[in-house]
């Protein structure tokens, strides 16, 4: 686990050159539901699109995720992940070049 400069504006989750290679694609974090525990989880279908996540809440830690299932039933091994200051925990396959984009407001 690591912890997250709160002062970072743009944290990028995979190799930059990757981003011009697949669709790109901006959502905000508050149209994403979490689950009962308030867990995401975003899958790459192999397509490698470019996501940009866009909130103003602050990321408070990152890592590779241990044995866990979600309680929508899937198991994220092996996934990154990103905690948010609300709690929620994003995850996020590997190979998926993914960034947050902070709008404070």
């Amino acid at each position: 686990m690591n912890e997250i400069d709160a002062n970072q504006d743009h944290i990028v989750g995979a190799d930059a050159a990757t981003q011009d290679a697949g669709a790109q694609f901006t959502l905000n974090l508050a149209d994403l539901l979490p689950d009962a525990n308030g867990e995401i989880v975003i899958l790459n279908e192999g397509d490698d699109p470019c996501l940009n996540i866009v909130t103003d809440l602050r990321l408070l830690e990152s890592g590779i995720a241990e044995s866990h299932v979600t309680d929508g039933g899937i198991e994220v091994k092996g996934l990154q992940y990103w905690v948010f200051e609300d709690g929620t925990k994003l995850y996020y396959s590997p190979g998926l070049s993914i960034s947050v984009e902070h709008h404070i407001g």
